[in-house]
């Protein structure tokens, strides 16, 4: 049966007459999902046509006819439209991983500088520039400028952008500025939305830009909603970059010490001070008790199912910190518990946004006004104080609180908008209480303030009229008020100032004053006795978590047996060295070791009593033993392995140049000769059962030379010592020899850092590798591929929680070793990077005297648990997750109080040695 042809393939057969079909068994699909890749055919390269033609390639369909299928290249504005789109992509996903890592992200960082220029490089494919020549420059930014008018969005990036450029409080273009602000505003995406539906704007472009395109022009806007959602961080800093670690310790200092500084104010203690919550009138406190009072306003000031508005006043004036009066609605309200509260707001954020987000805001333009709200809780209130000088000037309200507290004063208009208020609260406060002396009705059946009686010391016209309400709580039937004054009834008030008028005393009441107060005190008191029990409850519950603690991963950390408290002890100077070498005892042994731990070693020339007491320290000699003669000893052994492994070098060196050479001949093109074993053979040596080892030998010296050479090259080139070649050569001799003598531990990375301070000290070679391999025994478990590193982090990390549970909180939900991986290098290491060299002395000194008292063999992590804790204060404020730390610590190196880390280290060990006495 003859199969159907296209013509397209009768044509390529006229072109290749001797193709031949290769026989298929496998099973077909359609032409569109072969050529697409999902068909099975793929699987089958014996299927297909072998021969391709230059305009297009063969396909065979599945009733084995054969087609053309055309495979032309995009054209050049699609490809740079890919283009653009990888890059944006690219930058989309750095900005995630990086919001990922740390959950927010500088606004100002490379990151959104980075993306904002391919944003910027997809608006500006294909703009025909000429036609922007009405404005300044031809940028994405004049597109913003044509849009402002019709997108409200697009006026407040411009608005904000015009400001940021008249501050000049950036240093990027300002055609990068607006992108970037968009993406803090989170409105983008919406902006290229409109740049894409807007006539006005699509004339400016061709109809090849990337814009113009139906689909990928809506796929740059629904790119950018990702970035859109990610938590942008606007940094404080004039220069809009980020805090050093000085200027974060200095900020936190000066908050320490109470000082008002433009920085993040620091966070005290661990623990909260107890107080009474004081429900006050006044404007800092009502912002003080309730973090949320400036959003409950918004929904406050209107009527609300929870509430009922008795009284509202716009135009009424409070005292702004003790200065001008400033404008602003005040409303009294009852809720559904029978509780009235009077609250103030400023007339600026009435006539403003009404979202609860825009007072909260770091950089909101109201900030400051939702600080000066006002909220009064009217069963706090004892006393009302009103002051007028007569009915056509303004009244003046003050609120006091039974702790004597006083509002800032409510500036009433002129009229009757002050009995209006007085009434509105007094039936407002029934039944449960009213106002003393209460509010008199007149024959037209209004409300009036209460006759006053004229004492016969008052002026005839006074010049304020002052009255003083009381809220006391009703009991009993209340008589019917006093209407006829009574001119010649004597005063039991007290005498007053001539200018003054005084109250009549409320017949009603007796000591309901004092009752009010008292059970004002009465709740204090309560609220005081809950602190303190929930104070103890809790600090009882942590202590016994942290016994818990203690009890499984701290008890091995110290020794009880050993309770030093010997902390007025002097450091160990040439006479107290002279003594001990005259004579050593044992007493000075141990007052030797006590001294060095609690004090150090100090004196005139502190480095050569180093040179003479560290090998004692580290136990190299004993404490009764002069040295003299083991010093020849250790030199003539370490030139005997000098020249052993000279040997090795030199066959390393051959070798490597061999090597080099046979490289450089390859790439040269000219045959290489090879190079006969014998070369390799000593004529005095076995050859049959030795080669072998000694081919493992040169290996495994070759590998760890040429990783010691590296290291020594840039071993603490900042420092004098080694600014001088041949004290570089002194360090390498000394790890080659330590390497020769224990080949099969080989050499790691960090081991030159930890001879270096030897060797500056000892300035001698043999002396100093005797120390070095004492010094490597305690820490060879630290180094990579053993378990005394995770050991230190885990013990780290529980130390953290008994000693700092805010610290802990913040790498609590972290693994251990990631979020302390900024402590890795300070126990492989001894804090040998962390400290200058004068420092690391004395850190080395204590870390061993601990060890030989038997306190602790692990002072190490004590010093650590002492760095983390002592910026407490940076890292809570700062809220730093393990990058931030990183970054931090990295900073303060070679920049932290020795000293204070060294007290404070040894504080968390006196205290740890006790609490586990305890538990024992």
């Amino acid at each position: 049966m003859q199969m159907f042809r296209h013509s397209s393939a009768d044509v390529w057969k006229a072109k290749k007459p001797t193709l031949e079909r290769r026989s298929t068994d496998g099973r077909r699909s359609s032409v569109v999902d072969w050529i697409n890749g999902l068909s099975d055919n793929n699987n089958y390269k014996t299927d297909l046509w072998v021969e391709k033609h230059d305009e297009g390639c063969e396909r065979v369909t599945r009733n084995g006819s054969v087609c053309a299928v055309e495979e032309s290249e995009p054209d050049v504005p699609t490809q740079h439209k890919e283009v653009l789109l990888t890059k944006l992509k690219i930058e989309i996903k750095n900005i995630m991983a990086e919001h990922g890592a740390k959950n927010y992200l500088n606004l100002n960082s490379p990151y959104v500088t980075s993306l904002c220029v391919a944003v910027d490089a997809c608006l500006m494919d294909g703009l025909r520039r000429r036609l922007l020549t009405l404005f300044n420059s031809p940028s994405s930014m004049s597109l913003l400028q044509i849009i402002a008018k019709s997108n409200g969005s697009a006026q407040q990036v411009l608005d904000q952008t015009k400001t940021i450029e008249e501050h000049h409080t950036s240093v990027i273009p300002v055609h990068l500025i607006w992108i970037r602000e968009a993406l803090y505003m989170k409105s983008l995406p919406i902006i290229i939305n409109h740049f894409i539906d807007s006539k006005s704007v699509r004339r400016y472009y061709d109809s090849t830009a990337l814009l113009m395109d139906p689909v990928k022009g809506r796929l740059v806007a629904t790119l950018l909603l990702a970035p859109c959602m990610v938590t942008y961080r606007r940094m404080s800093s004039r220069t809009e970059k980020e805090a050093t670690a000085e200027e974060l310790v200095e900020g936190a200092s000066r908050a320490r010490n109470g000082e008002n500084s433009g920085s993040t104010s620091g966070v005290g203690g661990s623990r909260p001070p107890l107080s009474i919550t004081r429900q006050v009138s006044s404007i800092a406190a009502s912002v003080e008790r309730n973090g949320s009072v400036s959003r409950d306003y918004v929904f406050s000031l209107h009527h609300s199912c929870k509430s009922t508005l008795l009284y509202g006043k716009n135009n009424v004036c409070v005292a702004m910190n003790g200065g001008d009066f400033a404008k602003g609605y005040m409303s009294l309200q009852k809720f559904y518990d029978g509780n009235l509260t009077l609250k103030w707001v400023p007339n600026q954020l009435m006539h403003a946004s009404s979202q609860p987000s825009s007072g909260h805001s770091n950089n909101g333009e109201f900030t400051n006004f939702w600080k000066n709200t006002i909220n009064i809780e009217m069963q706090d209130i004892i006393y009302i104080h009103l002051h007028q000088k007569d009915e056509s000037s303004p009244t003046c309200l003050t609120f006091v609180n039974c702790e004597g507290v006083q509002s800032a004063p409510f500036q009433l208009p002129a009229g009757q908008h002050s009995i209006a208020f007085l009434s509105s609260l007094e039936t407002g406060l029934a039944p449960l209480l009213r106002l003393d002396p209460p509010l008199w009705t007149n024959l037209t059946k209004e409300k009036i303030l209460p006759r006053l009686r004229k004492r016969s010391t008052a002026v005839a016209n006074p010049a304020m009229l002052d009255y003083v309400f009381r809220l006391v709580r009703t009991s009993g039937v209340e008589p019917a008020p006093e209407d006829i004054e009574d001119p010649l009834a004597p005063s039991p008030i007290p005498p007053m100032h001539d200018n003054c008028v005084s109250l009549p005393n409320s017949p009603y009441i007796v000591d309901n004053v004092d009752s009010i107060v008292n059970f004002q005190i009465g709740k204090a008191c309560q609220s005081m006795r809950n602190q303190i029990m929930a104070r103890a409850f809790y600090g009882w519950l942590t202590y016994v978590r942290h016994l818990r603690t203690i009890r499984t991963h701290l008890l091995h950390l110290v020794d009880t047996k050993t309770l030093i408290c010997d902390d007025d002890c002097d450091p160990v100077d040439e006479k107290f060295w002279k003594q001990c070498r005259a004579e050593p005892t044992k007493e000075n042994e141990e007052e030797f070791l006590k001294r060095v731990y609690w004090r150090g070693i100090e004196g005139v020339n502190s480095k050569e009593i180093r040179r003479m007491a560290w090998p004692y320290l580290l136990g190299l000699f004993e404490w009764n033993e002069y040295p003299e003669g083991r010093f020849e000893q250790f030199t003539k052994q370490y030139w005997e392995d000098i020249e052993e492994w000279r040997v090795l070098e030199a066959e390393v060196r051959r070798r490597d140049e061999e090597a080099f050479r046979a490289a450089r001949a390859r790439r040269a093109g000219s045959p290489v000769r090879e190079e006969s074993c014998e070369v390799f053979e000593d004529p005095n040596e076995p050859t049959c059962s030795q080669h072998y080892d000694r081919e493992n030998l040169i290996s495994l010296f070759r590998a760890n030379l040429h990783r010691i050479d590296k290291d020594v090259e840039r071993c603490d080139r900042n420092l004098m010592f080694f600014s001088n070649k041949d004290n570089l050569e002194s360090l390498r001799r000394v790890m080659y020899t330590y390497v020769r003598r224990n080949l099969e531990e080989g050499y790691t990375q960090g081991m030159c850092d930890l001879l270096a301070p030897l060797l500056v000290t000892f300035e001698d070679e043999a002396l100093t590798l005797e120390c070095f391999s004492i010094l490597m025994i305690r820490q060879r478990g630290k180094f990579p591929q053993r378990p005394g590193m995770s050991k230190c982090l885990l013990n780290l990390r529980s130390l953290i929680q008994v000693v700092d549970p805010q610290i802990y909180g913040l790498i609590a939900d972290i693994d251990y070793a990631q979020a302390l991986s900024f402590a890795f290098r300070w126990f492989l290491l001894d804090f040998k990077r962390e400290l200058s060299y004068e420092c690391t002395y004395k850190v080395w000194e204590v870390i061993w005297a601990a060890q030989r008292l038997r306190i602790t063999n692990d002072f190490s992590i004590f010093f650590g648990l002492a760095t983390i804790t002592n910026y407490h204060d940076v890292l809570i404020t700062n809220n730093f997750d393990y990058t931030d730390m990183i970054k931090f610590f990295n900073e303060m190196a070679e920049r932290h109080d020795c000293s204070r880390l060294l007290s404070s280290a040894r504080t968390h060990v006196k205290c740890l040695q006790n609490l586990v006495q305890h538990l024992k």
